[in-house]
């Protein structure tokens, strides 16, 4: 990657961040970034930091940042790594339920390995450094889960992942377990099923295949806003049966005939992956996995 060479480099450090559009707290909430992701550093405004994160850019405070060398940022690519699979969890500072927490962390995100495991914890690192345990049962091993998700039944998987979620609360810019806006609650649940699709409900639905015949498969986006021009300010996940599940107020799953908006674009992305249509497989990734000629 040429930036690479141009661009410093950091890993997330906190459960979820939140970027901004400035860097300011009063400037809107555009997204939120999981821990362990990788970020391309780009400038520095008091103790601000702009980024790019995959496809998107925006501000983030510095001290949800863990900056790296270019050195440091490839040994950590080919660091073994957990996944939490757990919605919440709390890192410990000993292998106990009563030991103290020294962090959170939640479903997405990214922990390195260090090989040690106690009575059914596992110690992990931090992207600052710090040490300490998570339950187990909790992780699972980031490339074999990555490797292993193309093998699910991802049109069940998707959308039942995300009606799981249901009472979830709204929020603008939400992206991770905490909080949900539209677009995010798309974007979690395919990067949980091993797929990255841009942030912003016009990018997603130009990705995959365009469904035309309102002969919606399990999986497939339903994108709402106006026909003529075509302009998308929502999205939601078909669930089959007529049912769809989206982030609406919070995660709710709706009949489409008792929906009071009307579908306006329809995209297929199970079956569309790494094609060149904007939608990625995790392992292609060269933000979480080193790919060939790096």
């Amino acid at each position: 990657m040429l930036l690479a060479t141009l661009l410093g480099w950091a890993v997330v450090s906190f459960s979820s961040a939140f970027m901004r559009s400035g860097p300011d707290y009063e400037a809107p909430l555009d997204n939120q970034l999981m821990m362990g992701a990788v970020v391309q550093t780009l400038e520095t405004s008091r103790y601000w930091v702009k980024v790019v994160a995959e496809d998107y850019t925006g501000w983030v405070t510095e001290t949800a940042l863990a900056p790296l060398t270019d050195e440091e940022k490839e040994r950590y690519m080919d660091a073994s790594k957990w996944i939490c699979v757990a919605e919440y969890s709390r890192v410990r500072e000993a292998p106990s339920e009563t030991s103290a927490p020294i962090a959170d962390i939640s479903m997405g995100n990214i922990l390195r390995q260090t090989g040690k495991c106690r009575n059914g914890w596992t110690r992990v690192l931090l992207p600052d450094g710090r040490e300490g345990w998570v339950l187990s049962h909790e992780l699972m091993d980031f490339r074999l889960w990555a490797e292993t998700r193309s093998s699910n039944d991802l049109a069940r998987e998707i959308p039942g992942l995300a009606a799981g979620f249901a009472g979830t609360p709204y929020m603008w810019g939400g992206n991770t377990v905490k909080y949900f806006d539209c677009s995010g609650l798309v974007k979690f649940c395919f990067f949980m099923n091993g797929i990255l699709l841009p942030r912003n409900a016009s990018q997603q639905q130009k990705c995959g295949t365009p469904v035309t015949d309102g002969r919606y498969e399990p999986g497939d986006l339903l994108f709402f806003g106006s026909r003529k021009p075509l302009k998308i300010t929502h999205v939601g996940i078909y669930m089959g049966d007529g049912r769809m599940v989206h982030a609406s107020q919070s995660v709710k799953v709706v009949k489409l005939e008792n929906y009071e908006r009307e579908v306006v674009a329809a995209t297929r992305i199970l079956g569309n992956i790494d094609n060149d249509k904007g939608a990625v497989s995790i392992l292609r990734s060269p933000y979480y996995f080193r790919q060939d000629g790096e």
